[in-house]
Order: structure tokens, then C-alpha cells, then sequence
């Protein structure tokens, strides 16, 4: 394939990726590793992680290494192919992808279910298994990420700081990214957890926004 026919067929698939495309999707597409690396040199592609390239030229998106920390979830796939089992942004990183709470993590966190099993190569990635089912995700500015109910649940499932976990649940709350009634209700499993034994969800919700 020509260096340009490459181009144009790499172009087209990012188009849909915020500028994004893996390796993977490119040989699926006809190109050929030899030309992503031609293309890099002459400066049509960047090279963002293993495997991931940004077109030159595309707007930068948010969140870009998220995303490219993603894509190497499922490389061969494009974004509007995969499911929960293909890796979700979960935790930490998907309180990042609705812009709640003051967070900066120095991880990538994902939900990738069980059976599959995946090894991260990233010393910044780290993998959760748990169950998904299609409720408690959701797609979010071009990312599948666990919806706002499930991220919180999430976080306070690993203990997460309660004065931090306060800030993303209130946020939501103000961002109306969630009812009251539905996220005291997946916080409420996780109450004892933070010294409140008896406490209803409604009343942890209180606990860690009234502060």
C-alpha cells in the first residue's frame, strides 16, 4: 500500500477515535507496520504508546493518554465494537472522564470482567476484574466508562478516601449525573466500611458531602 493510501485509510479510522489508531486496526485495514513507521518518520503520524498512534495534525483530545491506555485494552477493535468484556474505564479514571472531584491519579484504571484475562504491559494500568452487566456502563465522551453510580460504588468498594470520594459523589450530585436516590443506594454496601455500622445510604451520602 502507498504511503498516502495508507494515510487516508489510517485518517478514516481515527476519524471516529479522536485521532486515535492502534497498529492493529491499521494491518486490519491493509497498511503495514513498515508503514505506520514510514509515516512517523516523515512526521504523518505520532507515536503516543505501544501500538498507538495519533494522526499529526488531529486536534489533541482530552484525556489522550486514557484513551491510548484504553485502546491497547482491545487493540484490533475499533471503539464502536466493543463491549464490557473488551475493558471499561472504571475508578479513579472514570471520575477523570466526567471531570468530578479533584483527582489526579497516577494510574489507569480499567474493568475488564471475568473470564478473559488480560496482563497490562504498563507499570500505569491497573486491571479489575469484577462483574459488569450493560447497566453500569455507559459511553462518555467516546469512552466506555462505568456510569456514575458504578464509578462511585467502585471507588468505595477499594476504600477509597472518604474526603475525595465526597467530592466526586458531590459533584455528580451538582452536575446531575446522577439522582440521590440511586447513588445512596450504591453507596449504601459500603457504609461499614467507613466506621457509619448502621447508617442508611441516604445517611452516608450526607456524611460525605456535608463536609
Amino acid at each position: 500500500m502507498s504511503l498516502g493510501n495508507a494515510l487516508g485509510s489510517l485518517s478514516a479510522l481515527a476519524e471516529a477515535q479522536y485521532g486515535l489508531v492502534t497498529t492493529r486496526q491499521a494491518e486490519r485495514s491493509g497498511a503495514h507496520r513498515r508503514d505506520l513507521s514510514r509515516l512517523v518518520v516523515i512526521g504523518a503520524l505520532d507515536r503516543l504508546a505501544h501500538g498507538v498512534y495519533r494522526v499529526a495534525g488531529a486536534p489533541r483530545p482530552s484525556l489522550e493518554e486514557l484513551r491510548a491506555a484504553w485502546l491497547q485494552l482491545a487493540p484490533a477493535l475499533q471503539t464502536d465494537q466493543r463491549g464490557t468484556a473488551d475493558g471499561v474505564v472504571s475508578h479513579s479514571s472514570a471520575a477523570l472522564v466526567y471531570d468530578v472531584g479533584l483527582l489526579d491519579p497516577l494510574r489507569w484504571e480499567f474493568i475488564i470482567p471475568p473470564p478473559r484475562r488480560f496482563r497490562p504491559r504498563r507499570h500505569d494500568v491497573v486491571i479489575h476484574r469484577a462483574p459488569l452487566t450493560d447497566d453500569d456502563v455507559q459511553w462518555h465522551d467516546g469512552l466506555y466508562v462505568t456510569n456514575p453510580c458504578r464509578t462511585v460504588s467502585d471507588l468505595a468498594s477499594i476504600r477509597f478516601d472518604g474526603g475525595h470520594l465526597g467530592l466526586v459523589a458531590a459533584d455528580m450530585l451538582e452536575r446531575e449525573l446522577a439522582h440521590p436516590d440511586d447513588l445512596a443506594a450504591a453507596l449504601a454496601p459500603h457504609a461499614s466500611a467507613y466506621g457509619l455500622t448502621d447508617a442508611t445510604g441516604q445517611e452516608f451520602l450526607r456524611h460525605l458531602t456535608d463536609r
